[in-house]
């Protein structure tokens, strides 16, 4: 199943994967779990594909889950994909994992120097942004412009401090004052300051995880992180709170 996920992450499409998972009574919200994610990495399932996967989860799992599914798709994270869409053009996530460097297949476990470490070779999106945050997000501008919001919003808001309304990529080119990384340096107190991350809706074990290694400071990180979440989610759970 790690091999599994593994390719979805970077890139490939693993339907005939999927359906063995559910052809050896795989758990149901495992299998949605990775059903999910063939979705939001893919930027959707093949149309073909797409039916008799939803198919074979009902005659798999029961019609109790038809409604699950149903939720899944309200939420954004299970989508048909049209037959007229090339596998080999470019998706969100494919923009997001390259501009972020999200896989790194060199990463020595036993020198770790990166947060992908924490998983083999993958690194959490979100700690990504933490570290991207440090120089004001810089270089990161059409990568941010790929992030789901579900409502054509945007995810990073900056503070307008002109008199006329600025595009986010006006506002992330106009000089702030100091990045992150500049005022950590510009403190009079003794150690490193503390940065404040948020989680709203719940993080994983996986961005604890990684965020712990990057307060550690051995990668250069400048700050020491506290993090705060409304909950500690997984796959599973996640998918149980949305079908409820």
């Amino acid at each position: 199943r790690w091999m599994t996920e593994r390719g979805m992450l970077e890139g490939e499409t693993c339907y005939d994967a999927l359906e063995d998972l559910l052809a050896a009574d795989e758990g149901p919200y495992r299998f949605l779990r990775l059903m999910c994610l063939q979705s939001m990495t893919g930027n959707g399932i093949k149309s073909s594909r797409y039916d008799g996967l939803r198919r074979e989860v009902v005659q798999t799992y029961g019609y109790e889950y038809l409604s699950v599914l149903n939720d899944l798709e309200k939420a954004g994270l299970l989508r048909r994909r049209e037959t007229f869409s090339l596998e080999s053009m470019a998706t969100p996530y494919s923009t997001l994992r390259k501009a972020l460097d999200l896989i790194d297949a060199d990463v020595d476990p036993s020198d770790p120097r990166d947060v992908s470490y924490v998983s083999s070779g993958y690194a959490p999106m979100t700690v990504r942004w933490v570290e991207r945050a440090m120089d004001g997000y810089a270089g990161t501008e059409d990568a941010m412009m790929e992030l789901p919001t579900g409502s054509g919003g945007r995810w990073v808001d900056v503070e307008q401090r002109r008199d006329r309304a600025e595009t986010l990529a006006e506002s992330l080119a106009r000089g702030k004052g100091g990045t992150l990384r500049s005022l950590a340096g510009s403190g009079t107190g003794d150690g490193r300051p503390v940065l404040l991350v948020y989680y709203v809706g719940g993080v994983t074990f996986m961005e604890l995880a990684a965020l712990r290694f990057l307060s550690r400071g051995g990668t250069g990180f400048p700050y020491r992180i506290v993090c705060c979440a409304t909950e500690v989610v997984n796959g599973s759970t996640l998918l149980r709170s949305l079908s409820c």
